[in-house]
């Protein structure tokens, strides 16, 4: 009889290695509530991390810090739109390898989620348990960014156009009368034939109106533009005043001289360019420090089935045997938490926004009344809905506006394992160690928009994870000495802490988790022990 026990526990626990388990885990949360009574959970989670797991460029893993996103040499990478304003003055100026710099940017991150679960479950029957857990849920994110303006080698200061506009209209219209005198000038002169005044004209005319695009194009490209006294400011006032010279022979009107940015970035001016409609990245905050409010996560409704046990009952306890149990879970988890904002960065979010379905596995096996193992599984099927992202890769921090678009999510669904060996102290306490392992597949993405160049390749092709965790904690539990008549009454209580040692994928997060919990029970029908 033992023997096949013993073979329907070791299929169990392979059954469940193939399977998942919720993030959050189960292995010591699987008895069921005793038939006719009551149990109420406050479960308080803090979750912490600043590094995550990655893979390099040659696609071996590595450990990078969140604040990697926010760090650049140069600062110029940071911003998506400096490409627009980059290829605008390689044309200007004719240098095809011209890199932009703002100065050298640090940024330090680190992310919290502090949770509170909340949880009332009924014992049914001796073999069913019903219940509904509420997350109640506050994210923060810690920014520390510097910002140190290069005075030698940054070419990159605040677009005059935010600083002056009034002044760069002028300049600017003064490029376009220069560039229609100078067509208007072309054609009088070429209709008399071609000739090598007319193709003189028609060069100084091509010329004006080149460097009226390129220029135009570098003032409405981003919230930057090169500095007075820089290189840069340099070669483009020497390229004007030889346009102006070209047009002074010509007899034209000349051009006035150039708006340069006048001051350089600021560690405040880097932090609002998230908000400054000119840089391109439409977010609602800034880059800096920000506590999310108290709000509800991802209500989970489930339901435990006893499918064998013989540690329930007082007549099975044997210190010199072998005691088991095996139940089963079914829940669904709903979307009445809070999704990462799409115009907020570096955004956690309260829940995912969408619907899951779950079913899984629990076994405990103890022997001698003193050691045992605990394993759980589950499955987790995400459906499918319809959300706001920025299309671009995890690691730009600040993405461009023009990358929001409304996508249809497909999640990939979750898999994993939790075993926890244990001590038995006493009847009530016990230590127990814990390994957990979570697996995430890749998502499914479409773009709902039509007659756009995003791809939703750059949002599924980082959206796996792998991540192993390891951590231990104290129980104490007077549930099985209450059945037998050795307590008064039953109650739970345990303190856990969780580590991730190893992951994959630009989503994995090498964090670091202390939980606590108390649950209570209150008898609603039958008859009291």
């Amino acid at each position: 009889m033992r023997l096949s026990l013993l073979h329907l526990l070791v299929s169990t626990v392979f059954l469940m290695a193939l399977s998942a388990y919720d993030i959050q885990g189960q292995a010591l949360d699987h008895g069921l509530v005793p038939r006719g009574h009551l149990r109420l959970q406050a479960h308080p989670i803090y979750t912490t991390w600043d590094r995550r797991f990655s893979r390099a460029s040659n696609g071996s893993e590595r450990i990078e810090e969140l604040g990697d996103d926010l760090s650049s040499p140069n600062g110029a990478n940071l911003f998506p739109n400096l490409e627009i304003l980059q290829s605008s003055l390689r044309e200007l100026m004719q240098a095809p390898n011209y890199e932009p710099s703002l100065g050298p940017t640090a940024g330090r991150v680190q992310q919290e989620m502090n949770s509170i679960k909340f949880a009332a479950e009924v014992g049914v029957s001796d073999w069913l348990t019903v219940g509904v857990l509420m997350p109640w849920n506050q994210t923060r994110t810690v920014i520390d960014l510097i910002h140190t303006p290069d005075t030698l080698n940054a070419d990159l200061g605040l677009n005059p156009t935010i600083q002056d506009p009034s002044a760069v209209q002028s300049f600017l219209s003064s490029i376009n009368s220069a560039s229609t005198d100078a067509q208007a000038r072309a054609a009088e002169i070429c209709a008399g034939g071609a000739n090598a005044s007319c193709a003189s004209a028609l060069e100084l005319a091509s010329r004006a109106s080149a460097f009226e695009s390129a220029i135009s194009s570098a003032y409405s490209a981003t919230a930057f533009f090169p500095l007075a006294g820089s290189n840069t400011g340099g070669q483009l006032t020497q390229i004007l005043a030889e346009l102006n010279t070209a047009l002074s022979t010509a007899s034209l009107s000349s051009i006035l001289p150039i708006v340069l940015a006048q001051t350089t970035l600021s560690n405040s001016d880097f932090a609002m360019m998230a908000v400054t409609p000119e840089s391109g990245i439409g977010a609602v905050t800034p880059v800096q420090s920000r506590r999310g409010l108290w709000g509800p996560g991802d209500v989970e409704v489930s339901a435990k089935l006893r499918l064998a046990d013989n540690m329930t009952y007082a007549e099975a306890e044997d210190d010199s045997g072998i005691a088991y149990r095996v139940t089963g879970r079914f829940g669904i988890r709903l979307p009445t938490g809070t999704p990462e904002h799409p115009d907020v960065l570096l955004d956690i979010g309260t829940g995912d926004g969408q619907l899951d379905l779950e079913t899984g596995l629990a076994a405990e096996l103890r022997v001698n009344g003193r050691f045992g193992i605990a394993a759980s599984g589950s499955l987790v099927s995400q459906r499918p809905t319809t959300i706001v992202r920025r299309v671009e890769r995890p690691s730009q921090a600040m993405p461009a506006s023009r990358t929001r678009a409304e996508v249809r999510w497909d999640p990939g669904r979750l898999v994993g394992i939790q075993i926890a060996p244990y001590l038995r102290i006493s009847s009530a306490l016990s230590i127990h160690g814990e390994y957990r392992y979570f697996q995430k597949f890749r998502d499914k993405v479409e773009i709902i928009a039509s007659n756009t160049s995003l791809n939703p390749f750059i949002l599924e092709s980082e959206s796996g994870i792998k991540l192993h965790e390891v951590g231990g904690g104290l129980r104490y539990d007077t549930v099985e000495p209450w059945i037998q008549g050795e307590a008064p009454n039953p109650m739970e209580v345990h303190l856990r802490f969780l580590h991730a040692i190893e992951g994959s994928g630009s989503h994995a997060p090498k964090w670091t988790r202390v939980e606590a919990g108390i649950r209570l029970f209150r008898r609603l029908w039958g008859q009291t022990n």
